[in-house]
């Protein structure tokens, strides 16, 4: 068992679908990276999820 605290995804902004998959799976959407990647020579935007695991607070 790994025990993650935090998972982390991103998708492109005009990629709804993943975006909505993410959603389902119970990733909740928490802001914009601009420039996160270079994809086909261009500096791309990502919109960023996680999912947290459950803490004992």
């Amino acid at each position: 068992m790994l025990r993650l605290h935090r998972v982390q995804a991103e998708t492109l902004p005009e990629n709804v679908g993943s975006q909505r998959a993410l959603q389902a799976a119970g990733f909740t959407r928490y802001g914009l990276a601009p420039e996160y990647l270079r994809i086909a020579g261009a500096w791309r935007d990502h919109v960023m999820f996680q999912l947290l695991a459950p803490t004992d607070r």
